[in-house]
């Protein structure tokens, strides 16, 4: 696969200084994640400094770093792509709580009152996808797609973000396969909205969920 990602650094100087880059930011966002999971400010901080900086790298090449209106391939292909995609995390989902349940362990249940999915919509649908794009897969693979190449890259990206689900206390498999599949959607499309656009609705339908959980878990009796 090619891709335009981490392509166009200004000098072979500027590349290696992204590399650094892209290790100095996980480092440090998981110092942040492992001290307080749910903290933004430091993390919004450091996704926005990590991306100025990469823009100096690139000369301000928008396009080299994913900011394009539209996946090259148009938005068309990638719904179908989507589904398919949602349908295997799903089966994941299912085997995990499967194989979780068949080792004695209880399935936890996650619900959310109706008066907190305003601010709940906000962070999971917006504030968090925006960020952990811009670290997990702007960063990330425009610091290492150059010296790696495409698949290296994903696999990359893929780990480090099912990591951070580890460290959230969601260790659960799905979330390893969407940061695969959110890797490889930024690198194919060279546009960092559709895995935003992605991970937002991914968010959104774990919020919905946990609603009617609530509703279940209120209603009873």
């Amino acid at each position: 696969m090619q891709s335009a990602i981490g392509q166009r650094f200004k000098s072979p100087r500027a590349q290696r200084v992204a590399a650094a880059l892209g290790i100095v930011t996980i480092a440090a966002d998981a110092v942040f994640v492992t001290h307080s999971p749910y903290e933004q400010s430091n993390r919004l901080a450091l996704a926005l400094a990590a991306f100025a900086i990469l823009v100096g790298l690139t000369g301000g090449d928008l396009s080299s770093i994913g900011l394009r209106a539209t996946p090259k391939q148009g938005w068309r292909p990638w719904i179908r792509t989507s589904i398919i995609i949602a349908l295997i995390v799903a089966v994941c989902i299912v085997v995990g709580l499967g194989a979780w349940r068949l080792t004695g362990h209880e399935i936890p249940i996650f619900s959310v009152s109706p008066a907190q999915i305003v601010p709940r919509f906000l962070h999971s649908c917006f504030v968090y996808p925006v960020m952990e794009e811009t670290i997990y897969r702007v960063v990330v693979c425009v610091s290492l797609a150059g010296a790696l190449g495409c698949r290296p890259t994903i696999a990359a990206s893929g780990l480090l973000f099912g990591a951070l689900h580890v460290a959230y206390g969601n260790p659960s498999p799905e979330n390893l396969v969407g940061g695969f599949f959110l890797a490889w959607a930024y690198m194919k499309s060279e546009s960092v909205l559709l895995p935003v656009l992605l991970h937002s609705i991914g968010n959104a339908i774990v919020l919905a969920s946990h609603v009617v959980a609530w509703y279940v878990l209120n209603t009873r009796g």
